[in-house]
């Protein structure tokens, strides 16, 4: 057997092992694709806890230099600290915001802001976050 004879068997070969291995890949596309699609929504996630925990950040330096004052209303606090983690309705239109970092295990702790029935901040309660471990 001559070395081109030989050569030309190993390329056959090899172009039946990417043949065979394409199709295997074809078969699991749709898997793949699951998987792309999960990597892309882990960096989404990631993108938004983030954004939340530089937001929280900020309300904290706000509280800490006492200018929580200066924002008066619901849309100031949305404006410059985005969305809580949540919004809970409680007597007489108050409404309870609850902000803190995005995983609650890093959260040392929480900020209550309180609005009246017209939006306007009534109070703030910063709150040490128990531990679940």
């Amino acid at each position: 057997m001559t070395a081109d004879h030989m050569n030309l068997k190993k390329l056959g070969f090899m172009a039946v092992l990417l043949c065979l291995s394409g199709c295997h890949v074809l078969d699991h596309l749709g898997q793949l694709s699951v998987l792309g699609d999960y990597s892309r929504e882990k960096d989404n996630q990631g993108r938004l806890i983030k954004s939340n925990d530089a937001n929280y950040d900020a309300l904290v330096k706000a509280i800490d230099l006492g200018r929580i004052r200066d924002y008066k209303d619901e849309a100031s606090i949305l404006h410059s600290f985005g969305e809580p983690i949540l919004k809970k309705g409680l007597v007489d239109g108050v409404q309870r915001w609850l902000y803190r970092y995005a995983i609650y295990k890093t959260a040392k702790t929480k900020v209550y802001v309180y609005f009246d029935r017209y939006g306007k901040m009534i109070k703030w309660e910063k709150e040490p976050c128990p531990s679940f471990f």
